[in-house]
């Protein structure tokens, strides 16, 4: 954070500037300053039901201090960039107009996202690396109770040339262990495997980010999640769930929207994903509105085409925007790529 103000005030050429990252609750709350204003963090908390409403660069004064500042969200944080300005009209008209600095919060946001979609890919791979050492463990439970059973049939057999004592012993021994090797093994597969445990991690995790970014945008999300998570490789999922990160954030950024309808259904063929908003839609034979939608529209279609999907945008002024895609679960594209 320390690096983001060093880039804030160079660009800017001010004297001070803070960035505040906080989440919905401000449990979890981030202050780097280079301001001697003490109370900064504790006056952002209070006016934060305020500034939170704010789309644009705005002006405020904390402490007889103005300051010009651009909210910031992303799918699990929230928070304020701010310069100190001058208190006179000319100063804070200017900074009204400062793109540079608009489009400094906006590659601060990107990157943020990114560094949450790491985290989120990491956990998808550990998630998945759990699943398969636990399938694995599976696999090896009825052979490991084969060698046991085959123990005592052996046993059986030998028992003429054992006394009582030792016979019992043996079996009595043999059975405890095969007892205790059955619980610690299927204790192990449960508590390792999610999938075991009838979790659904990479949906739970969709479902949070679709909760959270409402709550953060102040915007509702409809959302529908079927199908069995299962006909999915982690690949696909890392995918999808970019793609949904990408699209919400067109909406509510660009969009401007206040409604999402969000459908996703994993389906043993294909998975459907049809994303709509309510905002100020966009033309597509305009290249102001692809300009601005451009990066965004780019890495959605780059995702989908890397998996043989299909790719449609539909929007127009005042009406929304429709993303429909569709791809081939893998088994099917894999079907498909050996016929060729």
């Amino acid at each position: 954070m320390k690096e983001i103000i060093a880039s804030i005030i160079k660009l800017t050429q001010s004297d001070e500037a803070f960035f505040w990252l906080t989440d919905a609750n401000h449990q979890n709350s981030h202050l780097a300053s280079s301001t001697n204003n003490t109370h900064l963090e504790t006056i952002l908390k209070k006016e934060w039901h305020t500034i939170r409403l704010k789309k644009e660069l705005f002006v405020d004064r904390f402490n007889e201090v103005w300051y010009g500042m651009k909210v910031i969200k992303t799918p699990t944080t929230i928070g304020v960039i701010g310069v100190r300005i001058s208190s006179s009209t000319e100063a804070q008209e200017a900074f009204l107009l400062n793109r540079p600095f608009a489009f400094l919060v906006q590659l601060i946001e990107i990157m943020l996202e990114r560094i949450q979609m790491d985290s989120m890919k990491e956990q998808m791979i550990v998630l998945e690396e759990q699943n398969r050492i636990a399938d694995e463990i599976h696999d090896s439970v009825s052979q490991r109770l084969f060698g046991i059973v085959y123990s005592l049939h052996s046993l059986q057999s030998k028992s003429k040339d054992m006394t009582t004592a030792e016979l019992n012993d043996e079996h009595q021994f043999l059975s405890q262990s095969a007892n205790t090797t059955l619980k610690e093994l299927r204790s192990a597969i449960y508590n390792l495997s999610s999938t075991k445990n009838g979790e659904k991690p990479f949906l739970v995790r969709l479902k949070n980010y679709l909760d959270d970014y409402a709550r953060l945008s102040d915007i509702r999300i409809d959302y529908q999640l079927t199908g069995d998570e299962a006909l999915l490789s982690s690949e696909l999922k890392q995918a999808l769930y970019r793609i949904v990160c990408e699209a919400c954030g067109n909406a509510v950024r660009h969009g401007r929207c206040t409604t999402i309808e969000l459908r996703l259904s994993l389906l043993d063929e294909r998975t459907l994903l049809d994303i709509h908003d309510n905002g100020i839609g966009f033309n597509p034979q305009l290249s102001d509105d692809l300009q601005e939608k451009g990066i965004g529209l780019f890495n959605m279609k780059r995702l989908v085409s890397t998996f043989a999907g299909s790719f449609s945008i539909d929007g127009f002024h005042g009406l929304g925007t429709e993303i429909q895609i569709e791809i081939p679960t893998t088994k099917i594209l894999e079907k498909v790529q050996v016929i060729g």
